[in-house]
This record gives C-alpha cells, sequence and structure tokens, in this order.
C-alpha cells in the first residue's frame, strides 16, 4: 500500500464496513498487484498487466496447451471439468485465504482494522497444481518419453556442468533444455509423424517403455481420491519447487527469468494439498463422483 492511500484511508470516517473493504483491497493487492519482470512483461504485461489476469490467460493457455500435448487430459469431458475449475480457482483461493485471516485472532484483528496481514501461509501458484496434476497418471503410461527426456536432463543440467565450467557448462544446460523436450514429443510422438524414423530404432527399447493399464488405473485412482491424491499432489508440488529453484537451473541464461523464487515446504505442501481437494470437489460436484479412500 503506498503512502497516498494510508493517507487518504486516514481521513476517511472508518466504520466497520469501509475497514473490512480496505482489508479486501489489501489482499487483493497481496495477490494481484500489476505485472513486472522480463518474461512478464514480454508475455502478458502490455495485454493483461494486473496479475490476476495474466495467471488466468497467460499461465492458463500454458498449463492447459501443455496438459493436452502431455496426455494429462484424456477426454472432453475431463478438460471441461478442468476448465471449469481453473474458472472457480481464483475466487475460491481468496475465500480460503480470508478465512484463514478471520480465524486468527490477530489477523482478524488487522482485518476488522482496514488492513490484511501479510503472509506467506498459501500461495495461489502451487494451489492451482492440483487441478492438472491429478492427471499426470495418463501421461507416465507412456514412460519412455519421460525416462529419455530426464536422462538428457539429469546429464545436461546436473552431471557434465560437475566437470566443466564457463561457456562449456553453460551450452551443456542450454542443449539439454531443448534436447530433452524435443527428444519427449519426438518418442511420444514420432511414430504418427510421417519421414520421422521410428523412435525404437533410433532410441532402442527405452523408447517403448510402458506402465500396464492396471497401474495406470491404480495411480489415477491414488491420485483423484480425497485421502491420498492431496498428499501425492503435494509431494510432487515440493518436487517441483525444489527442481525449478536449484541452482543448476536458475543461472541457465533466458530461463532464469521466468522461473519462480523458491517458497517454504509448508506453503507448497499446503497450497498444492488442498488446491487439490478443491479440484476433487468440483469433480464431485460436475460429475456426482467422489473417491474417499482409494
Amino acid at each position: 500500500m503506498d503512502a497516498d492511500t494510508l493517507h487518504e484511508r486516514t481521513l476517511r470516517p472508518r466504520t466497520l464496513g469501509r475497514n473490512l473493504r480496505d482489508a479486501v483491497a489489501d489482499l487483493f493487492s497481496q495477490e494481484f498487484s500489476f505485472s513486472t519482470g522480463h518474461l512478464t512483461a514480454l508475455l502478458g504485461g502490455c495485454l493483461f498487466a494486473p496479475s490476476l489476469l495474466t495467471f488466468w490467460f497467460i499461465n492458463g493457455l500454458l498449463d492447459f496447451s501443455t496438459a493436452v500435448a502431455l496426455g494429462t487430459v484424456a477426454s472432453a469431458a475431463g478438460l471441461q471439468i478442468r476448465l471449469l475449475a481453473y474458472l472457480l480457482l481464483v475466487p475460491t483461493f481468496l475465500l480460503l485465504r480470508i478465512g484463514v485471516h478471520l480465524a486468527h485472532p490477530e489477523h482478524r484483528k488487522q482485518v476488522l482494522a482496514g488492513s490484511c496481514p501479510r503472509t506467506d501461509v498459501l500461495s495461489l501458484d502451487w494451489f492451482s497444481v492440483g487441478i492438472l496434476a491429478t492427471g499426470l497418471p495418463l501421461s507416465l503410461q507412456a514412460l519412455g518419453p519421460w525416462i529419455t527426456m530426464n536422462v538428457v536432463l539429469l546429464a545436461g543440467v546436473l552431471l557434465v556442468p560437475q566437470f566443466v565450467t564457463g561457456r562449456a557448462a553453460v551450452a551443456s544446460k542450454v542443449a539439454a533444455i531443448v534436447v530433452g523436450p524435443a527428444l519427449f514429443f519426438y518418442v511420444k510422438y514420432g511414430t504418427v509423424v510421417p519421414g520421422l524414423p521410428e523412435p525404437r530404432a533410433v532410441l532402442g527399447p527405452v523408447a517403448t517403455v510402458t506402465l500396464s493399464d492396471g497401474t495406470t488405473a491404480l495411480l489415477m485412482k491414488l491420485a483423484n481420491s480425497l485421502l491420498v491424491g492431496p498428499l501425492l499432489v503435494a509431494g510432487f508440488a515440493v518436487l517441483m519447487n525444489y527442481l525449478l529453484t536449484h541452482p543448476e537451473v536458475r543461472d541457465i541464461p533466458v530461463v532464469q527469468h521466468s522461473l519462480p523464487n523458491r517458497d517454504s515446504v509448508r506453503v507448497v505442501g499446503l497450497s498444492a494439498a488442498l488446491g487439490t481437494v478443491f479440484y476433487l470437489l468440483v469433480v464431485a460436484g460436475a460429475s456426482g463422483a467422489l473417491v474417499v479412500v482409494p
């Protein structure tokens, strides 16, 4: 909150309604400040300056296009439910944060006095993870592309830079970031693209490694159950938070400007778990089915 706004508030008559309105305004300013930064300005800063629109549009577009490409959305109905959950995501998150503040005695005093407490209890980015991570077992059934990509990333980003320095280390990381995903899509879709050699002929048996239908169904049931799913997604989110903010990743040119700051395990785990519960309840409301115990 800037000094002018604070001064203006001190001049206005203080009522409970005005205090609550000011507290809500503070809450919005914490979650949806105007976008700044290199890639943010490039991707969304001009057309979608408020971070709320950037999150809903840019993040949504990237998340769902990636999910479709990876195969984590198996049907049109599944995509529709996830889109519904994405539309309800921000209002639900804000209500949840308001509830957290009102339940806390000291925070409640600040809210009733007209300001929203600064806290890192929840993160909107990690709260949204459950919407798409619950479908990840569908993509993991074709395990070959994941093995190929992660071997390249592990070698190029983490192992090779241990033995070389300077430009060679940077070149290794950049090459891994480019080659790894390229190999993923080649192994996954190479058989249906005319003119490309058979992935198995180029990469060997690893290209055709798959999980059985029974294993995939079990993983889907676990990830989409109210008892186990939030724990699995929270663990996945904590792992991604660690990997995406690892020093070896953060110093890659260009990539470093698109990576988040490392959040605490408590914030990441709690946000991802609650986001998963939210998504499963949306599914239950839309389909009438809710798996509690896998």
